[in-house]
């Protein structure tokens, strides 16, 4: 005989069509997400060329995935949970990490080295992407028990908060210009100019990671949200 479905199960299909299996599918994302973090970790780090390459390839597969999953959440008859909740986990999951990519292509752009206070947001919300997907893995089988994990992407933009404030703080400290402006030494004022410049630049990046631990912690909400609705 040959393959594929009889005909009384095509027609159970099209009465009671089968639910997709959007638990796994977000799983999927959250995975990638943390992978997303991982390698920006790594790139940080280490400033390496092939990083900075596998967060854009991590980047591409995010975007296609979500893509696809919006398309089977289209045409889908029902969802296993609330369908507002999987659409938002499927953008949500999605977003940190094209924001991730922006933050790597601005520093390769602008040729930014990395700093301490930057690897420490990154590390933070690599954390927090890894509860995440811990968290997004328990829901088809354990729900209740992704709640802790949930809990760790909702202290995520607290925690970066606290490093983005140091990092401002340093990176507003212009004494030592100052000092060697009233002293009238060779080539402050240039010095001094090329220091704001910097400034710009850092600020922008540690803006970048700050906004994305408020998409992380978006992500987490919705996590909650379903942990809540089927636990």
């Amino acid at each position: 005989m040959s393959g594929g479905s009889s005909p009384f199960t095509k027609m159970l299909d099209n009465v009671f069509p089968r639910i997709p299996p959007f638990l796994d599918m977000v799983g999927l994302q959250a995975e990638l997400l943390a992978k997303g973090m991982t390698v920006a970790v790594d790139y940080l780090s280490s400033a390496s060329t092939s990083k900075f390459h596998e967060i854009m390839i991590v980047e591409t597969q995010a975007k296609e995935l979500r893509v696809k999953h919006l398309d089977i959440l289209n045409n889908a008859f029902s969802t296993p949970i609330d369908r507002e909740d999987v659409l938002r986990s499927i953008i949500t999951l999605e977003l940190p990490v094209s924001s991730i990519r922006v933050v790597v292509e601005e520093m390769e752009a602008l040729k930014i080295k990395t700093d301490n206070h930057m690897l420490e947001m990154a590390v933070v919300l690599r954390d927090s992407a890894v509860a995440l997907q811990r968290g997004f893995s328990k829901l088809d089988t354990v729900p209740a028990q992704a709640e802790p994990d949930a809990q760790v992407g909702l202290q995520c933009l607290s925690n970066v908060d606290k490093v983005y404030r140091k990092a401002l703080t340093s990176l507003y400290s212009i004494d030592d210009d100052l000092a060697k402006m009233r002293a009238h030494a060779d080539g402050a004022e240039i010095q001094a100019m090329m220091h704001v410049v910097e400034m710009l630049k850092r600020r922008e990046i540690y803006r970048h990671l700050r906004n994305i631990a408020g998409k992380m912690n978006d992500t987490a909400s919705v996590l909650h949200g379903i942990v809540i609705q089927i636990s």
